[in-house]
Formats: C-alpha cells, structure tokens, sequence
C-alpha cells in the first residue's frame, strides 16, 4: 500500500508529506485548495509526462516522492526482484520525481536511476489512478481474461494442460516447417555447407591472429630503424669499447666501492651498484634478443601479406573479425549436423501434430466452457452491483469470441462491452466516454473483481461528480466496500461519501507573506464533523447542520 507521499516545491506546494493509512482515505476541501495538485504529483510518480509549470518556485527542483508497503507475493515484489531494484527480504519500496528548472527530469526506484518506461512499468502494478478511464489499469483488454479465469472453477488446471499442448504443438510445427524447407533445399543447403566449412577449416583461422600479423607487418616494415635503436642503446648500455659503455663504468665504481667496504656510506652505495649491475646485464640480454627477432627471412614480408589478403577475402563472407568467423563456422557445422541426421519422417511428424491438434482443441472447447459460465457470472455480479448503484439500465457483457489461431491460452478472445442506455449497442469500454455513468460502473466492476484485482491501491479523483441522492450514498458505500479488500484514496467535494472515510485529510489553502501555500490537515472526530457540515452547505455551519454531519458519520459507521 502507499504509506507515505512527500511532496517540495510543487505549483502550490512548498513542502508537504502525507501518511495514507489501509482502507478508505477522503481529501477534501474547497474548490482550488491543491486537492488536484496532489493527484498531479501521484500521477509524476507513476511515470507521468512532466510540465514546465509544476515548479513552484525556479530556483530549485520540484520533487514528488512516495514510500510503498510491498506485500510478499505481490506483483510489484516480483518485478523488483527480477530488475535487482530491492535487497531481499525488504518490502519498502521509495519512488522519487525530480523536475529540474532546466527541463529536465529525473525517475528513481529505491535510489536508483531508472527510464520513465521502467516506472510506469511498476507504477500500474502499485497503483490505479480514476482520472480519466484510459488511465485506468482495470480497463487494460489484456487483463480480461485473467479476470474471467479467476472466477471459473477448473480453469487454472485446464490453463496448464492448454499451455503445455500449445508448447509442444508450436514446437513440432516449427520442426516441420524446418523440414518442408530442407525438402526443397536441403541438398543445396547441405552442399553450400560443406563448401564454407571446408573453406574456413582449410583456412586454419585463430583468434587474435589478424592483429597480431598487422603487429608484426608494421615491424617487418620499421626493421630498420628499430635495427639502428637496438644497437645504440646496446652499446651505449654494454657493447661499446671497453670503459666507454655503462656496464664497464659501472663495473669500476663497484670495483672501488668494494675496496671502501670499511665505510657504511660506500657499503651502501656497493650495493645499490651492485643491482645496476645485474640489471644491466638482463637488459643487454633482453635487447640482444630482440635484435635477433628482427632478423626476418625474405619473402616474410610477402607471406604475411598473402595471409592478410585471405582473411579479408574471408571477412567478407563468413563475418567482420576472425571471431565472427570462427562463429560461423560453428553455427554452419551444426546446422549441417542438423540437416544430416533428421530421421523423424515428415508423415509421422504431421501424425504428431494432427494428433496434439485434436488434443489442443478439446482442451480449449472445454476451457471455453468454463469461461462461458464464469463469463455470465460475472455479468450478474457486475448487474446486482449496478442494481444498488442506482443503474439498473446499465447492460455489461463479457464479449467470448472464438479465435482462429490458437494461444497458450486457448483459443478465446474476450472483451469487457457496455451500454449505458437500453437500446444502445454495448460498446468497449475502451472507447467510453468518461463521466458519472463510467465513475459508477467502473466502480460495481472494481467491487466484483476485488478479490483478483491485485493492484494494491486505487486512487479516485472526484468519481462521484454527476451522480447525487441515494445513487450517491450507494457509491459511498461501494467505495468503503472496496477499502475492506485495497487501499483506497478520494478525493471528493461529496459529504456522504467523506462520511465513510477511516482517514479524513483535509485540503487547504493559505497565503502568508502574500505568497500562497497549499496545506493538508489530519481531522479528528471533531474535526470531521465541521469538514462534514461545511461540505453540505458551505461556510454558513448551523447546530442542525453540525448533527446532520454527526448523524451521517454515526450512520457510516454502522
């Protein structure tokens, strides 16, 4: 559930943090107060385009942050697990906003950078947001049929078996495919085959050779002068006439140094000269070998660049390094390996899939069943729940249509249709018209999907607008129904459906310094029943509109 939102230097807002609590919590307050500024915040958490003008004030950063109570086995547990965005056994989860006055802007998950994709990802797991219906994770098609599976009995074992058959099924009809192929090519294949194998064998490539040739090109080519560098510092070093190079000064001041042992001053120095001594002698060693690796035969030069070429002429059709190459060659000896030993028959693999065909099929007409019941089902739940909602018009059908191709779940394509008017066709609800009407129904198919619906809070922007009386009462009962099983969080200008709130969070405007200030306010018992009174008649608070609130939220109690 979301515990905690923290909200700095967001259009109204200078600095505020809210602490939301599990079942129903109720914004309220007058007309302009930053009820919306909140839900607009909410929404950057959830991955929201930024604007420009959210920042309050230019000189720093607008930051929206809110803090998460996972569940063990939730969805959005999983998914954090499987990004590596959460320690193991942790269940806080912290996302945070940041617009820049630059224009830029920043997404983290538990302190971490991530793309506005990757949150959205998330946010729709944590959270379903009621602004406008195609904000709605509920109304996403591909949740449908999860939906309806939920509610038929024997589904979820029928689910397994279809998955298994299509997998197999899927398998075996890429093995013919494979086959079907090799009948009219195979031979051609195999022959193309052998030729590039055969090509790239003969070759005898290895890995790193092409860059260590062009290494040792550039030293056949600056022989030479790397000839003339070996042999100066060679005898500027040990080769030179004697007493003219290093090595025989240095032998003579450790021969003198020797000789002055008595002194710890020269003892030192002896063997300091000592070590230069030796060393000398390695690094005219390692030079005198050096230059007899430059002692090439003739005709190196043109070998090597003979081998050059062939390489090339290679890259050109097997890859562009000699690793690329040395994969293909790879990949070609398998597939010809494939090619080779095929022995299941294409009469007995086309028995094979006939056969997990017929299986497949009986299996989905029978999965087909089950959802044709659960589908009615669920209409009568979503038509009672209409009923007490004062709409009783209202027609909802859960669309079960035949699929010609199969899928791992069968061969069934559902749609959620509605009709808000009797003799209007049912239409998706996708392309719905937001208003009261959608508020309410979406509302009775919350309520009924509860238990399966696993986003753990909703959030509801004035869905009671446009509907009043005891259609109204009926929602406020709906939404406190719905709070038992998620948490919920409204905002409404509605006193009956405040009255159902187990946290009342009041919404208010006020100006200091002339600059204005958004500020929210925890009510207590009290507290409540002047937000209640106020919210059924506006300022004017009378004694009988003071028990009017008491007598609704004794009422919503019960």
């Amino acid at each position: 559930m979301l515990q905690e939102i923290y909200i700095n230097n967001f259009v109204l807002i200078d600095e505020l943090r809210i602490e939301f609590n599990a079942g129903l919590n109720v914004l309220s307050g007058e007309t302009g107060a930053g009820k919306s500024i909140i839900i607009d915040a909410l929404g950057l958490i959830m991955g929201e385009r930024v604007k420009n003008d959210w920042i309050r004030d230019n000189s720093r950063k607008a930051v929206a942050e809110a803090v998460f109570i996972l569940p063990p086995a939730s969805e959005a547990l999983a998914f954090l697990t499987e990004h590596t965005l959460i320690e193991e056994d942790e269940d806080t989860l912290i996302i945070s906003r940041e617009i820049y006055p630059s224009g830029r802007s920043a997404a983290r998950i538990n302190g971490r950078n991530v793309t506005a994709g990757a949150l959205k990802e998330l946010a729709a797991l944590l959270l379903d947001m009621h602004l406008q219906h195609e904000h709605l994770s509920i109304l996403k098609s591909e949740k449908y049929m999860d939906y309806l599976d939920s509610f038929a009995d024997g589904a979820a074992e029928l689910l397994v078996e279809v998955g298994a058959i299509f997998k197999q099924l899927r398998a075996k009809q890429e093995e013919l495919k494979a086959i079907e192929r090799g009948r009219q090519d195979k031979q051609e294949r195999m022959e193309l085959l052998a030729y590039q194998i055969k090509e790239l064998e003969n070759a005898s490539l290895c890995e790193g050779e092409e860059e260590e040739l062009h290494s040792l090109r550039t030293r056949i080519k600056d022989a030479a002068r790397l000839l003339e560098g070996t042999d100066q510092v060679l005898n500027l070093l040990y080769s030179n006439e004697a007493g003219r190079n290093a090595y025989d000064l240095i032998s003579g001041a450790r021969d003198i140094t020797n000789r002055l042992t008595g002194e710890n001053f020269f003892a030192e120095l002896g063997t300091a000269l000592e070590e230069i001594y030796y060393s000398l002698q390695d690094m005219a060693m390692k030079l005198a070998s050096f230059r007899e690796s430059l002692d090439f035969q003739p005709g190196q030069l043109e070998e090597l660049e003979d081998r050059l070429y062939q390489i090339s002429h290679l890259q050109k059709k097997y890859g562009d390094s000699v690793g690329e190459m040395l994969h293909y060659l790879e990949a070609a000896r398998s597939e010809l390996e494939m090619l080779s030993r095929q022995q299941e028959s294409r009469e007995e693999l086309q028995k094979v899939i006939t056969e997990l065909e017929h299986t497949y099929r009986l299996k989905a007409e029978e999965l087909s069943g089950i959802r044709t019941r659960a589908a009615k089902l669920i209409e009568d739940k979503v038509h009672d729940e209409l009923i007490q909602l004062n709409m009783p018009h209202v027609r909802f059908v859960v669309d079960l249509q035949t699929r010609e191709a199969p899928g791992p779940k069968g061969m069934d394509h559902i749609d959620f249709l509605f009709s808000p008017n009797p003799g209007e066709a049912p239409a998706p609800l996708s392309r719905i018209a937001s208003g009261g009407e959608l508020s309410r129904f979406v509302l009775a198919l919350k309520t009924v999907l509860a238990r399966v619906y696993q986003v753990p809070t909703m959030i509801f922007d004035e869905i009671d607008v446009g509907v009043g009386g005891s259609a109204l009462t009926a929602m406020a009962r709906k939404l406190s129904q719905l709070a038992a099983s998620h948490q919920v969080i409204l905002v409404t200008h509605s006193a009956q459906v405040a009255s159902f709130a187990d946290a009342h969070y009041l919404i208010e405007k006020q100006v200091e310094n002339e600059t204005t200030f958004t500020r929210v306010k925890v009510l207590n018992q009290k507290e409540r029943e002047q937000e209640i009174a106020r919210m059924l008649s506006g300022d004017n608070l009378s004694p009988l509109t003071l028990e009017h609130a008491r007598e609704m939220l004794k009422q919503a109690q019960k």
